[in-house]
């Protein structure tokens, strides 16, 4: 009942009131995560500046901290007149939540996998296959196709991992449970609600209606537009000047920390790989004395990273990523269509295949065997109007103008 007429019209409730924005419908979902083009994105730490809260300082970006300062300047007057109600989140609003570093929480997500992947090795008999640091790659892209982890930084940021408020775009003025609805009832029944919308509207933001405490910079205001848009005189359009300013693409890097995060493992292995005449019983932290031995003939190489990524050639790593990226998308790519990327990707060279491979997978759904896909193929089918002799084209048109929406 909340999802379908909270903060609606009553004569059409998938329209919201003026200031209200369901951020957990669709493209929606992807607020702060993502810039125009749908690129996974990371905020710029070294944009962000401090804005006070209710338990210490908060980090947000400069414009975001001087729309919310002026929010709050518009509380001031009304509440010491008395015509505000006192004692709410939205009588005299103060910041509760925003920026959150989610690059800490990616690191640790993917140094939980690689150890999972060594303790694999250890409980079976697998550890036994691996002689070479060539033989530990193969083993780590064997465990990570064959099990339905995701460990791409891009596909880390547009997951539920990453929060909706993180971004340096949005600020939390409560903490209260979103999955509440009697919390988010009272809130938008407050008798300060409108006030609070109208000042919302006025500084540039609009109130998430899932979690009406939350607001989201909007970066189609014409307050937003008008004080920091620079497009006359620079010819950037407004959104692509944000996120060229304000983030960095998700997926630069994304291959190194793979190769990275294998050097990581191979050291860690080989720091539980029993010494000659020794096994990896147990955790491998305390080598007890063997009964059978490892790499009796072959010794394994110490750790090195240029060995790591060097002991195969870069066109086995490129490849092993665009399989990552397929995977991780939802596997909308036959094999041979993934044979065709890896080969214009290994075309490219080292600076620009990361930005072909995304582009390439920035919106799996238009693929013929995504849901979104067959969605709207039925809804057209239903509503007996010729269907498009491009049927795709129309799919893209609809998608790309719900992105177009999201700021």
């Amino acid at each position: 009942m909340y999802r379908l007429f909270a903060l609606s019209f009553d004569t059409d409730p998938v329209i919201q009131k003026s200031g209200i924005k369901d951020y957990w419908n669709f493209e929606n979902f992807f607020y702060g995560k993502v810039n125009s083009d749908f690129i996974p994105v990371t905020p710029n730490i070294d944009k962000l500046v401090q804005i006070e809260s209710s338990k210490g300082n908060l980090l947000v970006f400069d414009f975001v901290a001087e729309s919310f300062q002026k929010f709050q300047s518009f509380f001031t007057l009304p509440l010491n007149l008395g015509h505000l109600e006192a004692g709410t989140p939205i009588s005299s609003p103060v910041a509760h939540r925003s920026f959150v570093n989610t690059e800490i929480n990616y690191q640790n997500h993917v140094i939980s996998f690689v150890d999972r992947f060594n303790n694999f090795l250890f409980l079976t008999t697998n550890y036994k296959k691996i002689s070479s640091p060539r033989d530990y790659i193969k083993e780590f892209y064997k465990f990570y196709f064959n099990n339905s982890d995701a460990i791409l930084r891009s596909t880390y940021y547009l997951s539920p991992n990453n929060p909706g408020y993180g971004s340096g775009l949005s600020i939390e003025i409560a903490s209260l449970n979103p999955a509440d609805d009697a919390v988010k009832m009272n809130m938008i029944e407050s008798a300060n609600f409108g006030f609070y919308t109208e000042a919302a509207i006025n500084s540039g933001f609009l109130i998430d209606k899932n979690v009406p405490w939350r607001m989201n910079i909007d970066l189609s205001s014409p307050l937003i537009l008008e004080k920091y848009s620079e497009t006359s005189a620079t010819n950037i359009p407004f959104l692509t000047e944000i996120f060229s300013d304000y983030f960095d693409n998700a997926y630069e890097g994304e291959l190194n920390e793979i190769i990275n995060a294998v050097f990581y493992g191979y050291r860690k292995f080989y720091e539980r790989v029993p010494t000659k005449g020794q096994n990896a019983s147990g955790d491998g932290s305390e080598p007890q004395l063997a009964t059978e031995k490892i790499c009796t003939d072959n010794v394994l190489p110490p750790p090195s990273q240029e060995e790591i990524l060097e002991v195969m050639p870069f066109a086995y790593w490129i490849g092993k990523y665009v399989e990552m990226k397929n995977k991780e998308t939802g596997n909308h790519f036959n094999k041979q269509e993934v044979e065709t990327i890896k080969r214009n990707a290994i075309r490219n060279n080292t600076e620009s295949f990361e930005r072909y491979v995304a582009k390439k997978f920035r919106m799996p759904w238009l693929s013929p065997t995504s849901l979104v896909y067959q969605r709207l193929q039925r809804e057209f089918q239903e509503s007996e109007e010729k269907v498009l002799d491009n049927f795709s084209e129309h799919v893209k048109m609809i998608v790309m103008n719900s992105i177009k929406s999201m700021y």
